[in-house]
This record gives structure tokens, sequence and C-alpha cells, in this order.
């Protein structure tokens, strides 16, 4: 069947048909006038299209930028929907004194599994106010 006359078969008024010559008994079916849930593609395109989100973490014990802070950051990057981790500014180079994380994510962060992540990668850490 042509695709003109396909979409002309889908062509309704409220819920009654408009039947239309050439249409196929197939395509005389009522449309359904409630919109459906976006199907998970549907939603995968719409949390990539979405504004990217900021949580972020105080993660104790994460005293070393060389070590600490790189398995902090691995753990958090396996997380589905991350984007972006940043560490907080320090006053010294070589040395964590402010163990905030940025984390910047699209879609839902799992928060439960991202703290158990940092918690197998040896540090705990719990959500703070942005």
């Amino acid at each position: 069947m042509s695709v003109k006359i396909r979409l002309a078969c889908l062509l309704t008024l409220s819920t009654s048909l408009l039947v239309f010559p050439g249409c196929e008994s197939s395509c005389n079916q009522p449309l359904s006038a409630t919109p459906s849930s976006p199907s998970s593609d549907d939603q995968a395109a719409l949390d990539e299209t979405a504004e990217p989100k900021l949580v972020s973490f105080k993660v104790e014990g994460m005293t070393c930028p060389s070590g600490c802070y790189p398995s902090v950051k691995s753990a958090i990057a396996k997380q589905k929907g991350v984007i972006g981790i940043e560490l907080a500014p320090q006053k010294q180079a070589d040395a964590i004194d402010n163990p905030i994380v940025f984390v910047k994510y699209k879609g839902n962060l799992d928060l439960d599994s991202t703290l158990k992540a940092i918690s197998r990668a040896g540090f705990e850490a719990q959500e703070v106010a942005n």
C-alpha cells in the first residue's frame, strides 16, 4: 500500500474513522486518542537531549589527587548517565582539602548505586547540596 493511502487511512475525527477509497480493511481500525508513554528508545533520546544535571558528593578519606581521586572518579564514571566528573577547587595541588566531587549527568542517576560504587572503591560519601 502506498504511503499516501496509508496516511489517509490513519486520519481520524475524534474517535470516528474517515474511510477513503483504496483503504484496506486492516487500516479501518480506530486510533487511540490517548497518547502512549514513550518507549525505552524514545526515553533514551529524550535523556540525551535533556539538560545535564549536577549532583555533589563529599567523599570522606579522599586525601590525595594522584591516587584517591582517580579511584573515586573511575567508580563514578561507570554509573549510567554520568557525563562528567570534577574535583572541587583545592588550596594545594598535592593534597585534597576540599573532598567535594561534582558529577554531571543526563537522565536519572541512581544515587544509591553511585554511593555503593564509591564505597567499593574504599571511600564513604554523602550527597551534599549544590
